[in-house]
């Protein structure tokens, strides 16, 4: 919907960078509601990202294992990273970069399952998933980010689930990528 048909749009009167990083910025906007009430809106600017449901012919799925900072604990994700800001657009390119530095593996056979917001609350970060099979290990493997330190990990839908009660499978799109996984099964039985 355009913010012309819109009930609740907000106009943007004022906008202020408060800090600008090499994988998001901070914008304040003075906005005015649709009451006519000014408000403050502080909004991260994201490049995007690309995620990878990548399936092993064996039924399993394959997360990476690695630490997050921000909840100072370890982490069981699946395969995913930004979207440089000179990359165009052809986000499968992206996603098959990505299977090749953190599992070392591509595959011919790469499918778009969604995109979605990761928290339109104070974020336009949008997430790209892509389900991957059929998979192939590369003879000469990217490698990994300086920052990065990861360890490769193959789940069953029950080990994943069971990540998930413990809270080392947390973010949004390992457990969307876990009911994704649980509505195949349901639609194969």
């Amino acid at each position: 919907m355009s913010k012309e048909d819109s009930r609740y749009y907000e106009e943007v009167v004022a906008k202020k960078r408060m800090f600008g990083g090499k994988i998001f910025n901070v914008d304040v906007e003075q906005v005015v509601l649709p009451n006519g009430i000014p408000d403050i809106r502080e909004i991260v600017e994201h490049h995007g990202a690309v995620a990878i449901i990548p399936f092993t012919d064996n039924g399993k799925m394959i997360f990476v294992r690695q630490w997050r900072s921000p909840l100072e604990q370890e982490t069981l994700e699946i395969p995913a990273g930004k979207i440089d800001p000179d990359e165009g657009s052809d986000l499968k390119e992206v996603a098959l970069r990505e299977m090749d530095e953190e599992l070392g593996l591509s595959t011919d056979n790469l499918e778009k399952v969604t995109t979605f917001f990761a928290s339109p609350g104070y974020s336009n970060e949008k997430v790209t998933i892509f389900k991957a099979t059929d998979l192939k290990k590369i003879e000469f493997k990217r490698p990994l980010d300086p920052d990065e330190f990861l360890n490769v990990e193959e789940l069953t839908l029950d080990e994943a689930k069971e990540q998930v009660k413990k809270g080392v499978i947390c973010d949004s799109k390992s457990i969307y990528a876990i009911t994704y996984w649980e509505l195949l099964q349901a639609k194969e039985k």
